[in-house]
């Protein structure tokens, strides 16, 4: 094919190809670039005189191994240095192995997926961008925000525009659970909500946040720090509620022997077990510090893992269906508060259970450690709590020893008050399938 150097006055002057003829004329300048002529005639309303001007490009795209003729565009349409310059991103692009229709048609969809996303500002797609963007950075507490914003939330806000929402309709959503006696949650609630829009407003998907700190403080109050601690009477009566042996009551039971944070826990997996070890390890991924947690398993401990449904194909330690760790929702609290309340009441029939919270088993344990004299270093290192920086930098070890004495000191005295003699034999745990 004849080679020249491309001007706009050649392309101008240019003839059409016979009758049922086509010809190439390849540029001087950009190689593989040339311009395509046909005896038809220009279809976007050009006066030039030859046919049908169009540029096209000839490579090996892909993975092809014959070279392949494109368009680049029409001319008068397109310009000569407008085709030059896309022919040179082609050359580029194929030179790293991308074919450049691909590359277009990827431009394309985001593009069109990038519209979709900006037209659609409801509550429930734009949350779904969030979590995402929770999980991209990491953020530790990614799947619960998302729990806890589609169940308080989405009922409420579902199809709104997110730009509509006020802090009226934030309110809407905060009170009713301060309403049922939860502060904490609902101030929790409230913060998940404020991250929310605060991230909106970084997204520029709104151009100030409705989320007012000051209007929830005011009507539900400030977080004050936890101080409550079960009584000897109520750890009876929580072992009592949780006899039945399912699921939950394990994971009742396992806090109540640990001292672990409840997800800690509810969401261990078979693999975090070391049963020769005597052992759960919870991961840095899954741990508050970042790094892995080491934590004894008593015989009792043990026991109950041992009773645990080994579900097909399911990894979670505690499951109800195999399909996700199981979760300890209000309502499961509640049916525990009024099996520890009757426990409670077979003694006294005047008998109250003053409202406590998940993690108050944690502070709990935590109190009846240094009851048993356990220094506050090893209570500490027991649930977990972080060491100073320095600490952490300069002592790796996890301090089983020390930890598994405290945990076996502490279930001897919970059989003690649980009115038992004795703990409970370890029992095998069975490999999966056996």
């Amino acid at each position: 094919m004849p080679r020249e150097n491309l001007t706009d006055n050649r392309l101008k002057a240019l003839k059409p190809a016979a009758p049922g003829k086509r010809y190439v004329i390849m540029d001087a300048q950009v190689p593989s670039m040339g311009v395509r002529v046909t005896d038809k005639e220009p279809s976007n309303g050009s006066k030039l005189k030859a046919g049908q001007v169009s540029f096209v490009y000839i490579a090996r795209f892909g993975v092809a191994t014959q070279p392949a003729r494109r368009a680049l565009g029409e001319y008068d349409v397109m310009s000569l240095e407008a085709a030059r310059t896309k022919a040179r991103q082609w050359a580029a692009l194929i030179d790293r192995g991308i074919d450049p229709k691909v590359q277009a048609d990827e431009e394309r969809q985001a593009a069109a997926r990038a519209t979709t996303e900006s037209r659609d500002r409801s509550f429930e797609t734009i949350l779904e961008r969030f979590i995402k963007a929770r999980r991209r950075d990491g953020i530790r507490k990614a799947d619960e925000d998302e729990r806890d914003l589609n169940r308080e939330c989405l009922p409420k806000w579902k199809g709104r525009d997110v730009a509509t929402l006020t802090n009226a309709d934030i309110m809407e959503v905060v009170e009713p659970i301060y309403a049922r006696g939860a502060q904490r949650q609902a101030l929790n609630i409230a913060q998940k909500i404020g991250t929310f829009f605060g991230w909106c407003v970084d997204d520029d998907l709104i151009t100030a946040s409705p989320f007012r700190a000051k209007k929830v403080r005011t009507t539900i109050g400030e977080k004050g720090s936890r101080d409550r601690v079960l009584t000897d009477a109520e750890i009876g009566a929580l072992w009592t509620a949780t006899a039945a042996g399912d699921v939950y009551s394990a994971v009742y039971r396992l806090l109540l022997l640990t001292g672990q944070r409840l997800n800690d826990i509810a969401q261990a997996s078979w693999t975090e077990v070391d049963v020769d070890r005597k052992t759960l390890t919870v991961p840095a991924a899954r741990f508050k510090s970042g790094r892995d947690h080491v934590v004894p398993l008593t015989d009792e401990a043990l026991g109950i893992i041992a009773k645990l449904p080994r579900l097909k194909k399911c990894n979670w330690l505690c499951s109800l269906d195999g399909a996700g760790p199981v979760t300890i929702g209000h309502k499961v609290k509640l049916r525990i508060d009024a099996a520890m309340l009757a426990a409670l009441r077979k003694d006294d029939q005047e008998a109250k259970l003053p409202a406590w919270v998940n993690h108050d088993i944690r502070r709990t344990v935590r109190t009846r450690l240094s009851e048993l004299d356990v220094m506050d270093e090893v209570a500490e290192a027991v649930i977990g709590h972080v060491p100073t920086a320095l600490v952490r930098t300069y002592n790796q070890s996890d301090r089983l020893k020390v930890k598994r004495d405290a945990l076996t000191r502490w279930e001897g005295a919970l059989v003690a008050l649980t009115g038992r003699k004795t703990a409970n034999n370890v029992i095998q745990i069975k490999a999966a399938g056996q």
